[in-house]
């Protein structure tokens, strides 16, 4: 049961409204657990349309001979690393408050977190990074350009364990049936929003980029490689949209 604790904000609960519905829950009032768990996810992701706009514009950049090779890896990679980053750090505040209002929870398996982030979006992740070193090491254009690259999957896929690791083996924190419903989806969307892999795809065409106009043979691995790593990302997408949350009590639903 939960215990005395603050009240969660007027756009928390508005934005947990929302949340609950697109996943075919509809509730007037959410508890105060989801509230506060859920509204403060909304919040930190509705800045997440610009910070598209800017990775594409440092992406665009990247690619123009005038930046030094190093720079132009190093610079998108840290981009796209820390901004989700900085908005994790909100939420994990949240979460530990929401984690003193309900007793201990134990820690999920190995094998059920991962099930509850979805196969798909760790799929995208291995693919991303496991992919990229692959193609680092046999088809970067130099020793100059292998090091950029080098350093800034190290970066991304840092930034991605950081959250990803901590997605995984956070204890349970929920009071009964339906928060426990909703502690495994906000999993998948932590791993989805915090820990975006497929970004750091993309430093493939920043590699190509520097050995303008492309020979046939050098390009047809990293065409590959992306359009696997985005198929893997738009799977893991569809997914996680599609999920619905089981019947239980969310919240209050007014007569």
């Amino acid at each position: 049961m939960v215990v005395a604790g603050p009240r969660p904000a007027a756009a928390d609960v508005a934005g947990a409204r929302m949340w609950l519905a697109r996943r075919g829950v509809a509730v007037d009032e959410p508890t105060p657990l989801l509230a506060l768990r859920i509204g403060v996810r909304v919040r930190a992701t509705r800045s997440y349309l610009g910070f598209s706009l800017l990775s594409v514009v440092v992406w665009i950049v990247a690619v123009f001979p005038p930046v030094p090779v190093v720079a132009r890896f190093l610079v998108f990679s840290v981009v796209c690393a820390a901004f989700p980053l900085t908005r994790w750090r909100r939420v994990r505040r949240h979460d530990r408050a929401a984690a003193r209002l309900v007793p201990a929870g134990a820690k999920p398996s190995w094998r059920v977190a991962a099930g509850q982030v979805g196969w798909w979006y760790l799929a995208a992740a291995g693919l991303t990074f496991a992919g990229g070193a692959v193609l680092c090491a046999g088809f970067a254009a130099g020793p100059v350009a292998a090091a950029g690259w080098a350093a800034a999957l190290a970066i991304g896929a840092a930034s991605t364990a950081l959250v990803l690791g901590h997605v995984l083996r956070a204890p349970v924190i929920a009071e009964d049936e339906a928060s426990r419903a909703v502690d495994a989806a906000l999993r998948a969307h932590d791993a989805a929003v915090f820990a975006l892999p497929y970004p750091f795809a993309f430093l493939a065409w920043i590699d190509l980029a520097t050995t303008w106009p492309w020979p046939p043979a050098r390009i047809a691995a990293p065409v590959a490689y992306l359009v696997l790593v985005l198929a893997a990302s738009i799977g893991a997408a569809i997914a996680l949209r599609r999920r619905r949350l089981p019947p239980g009590r969310y919240g209050t639903v007014t007569p």
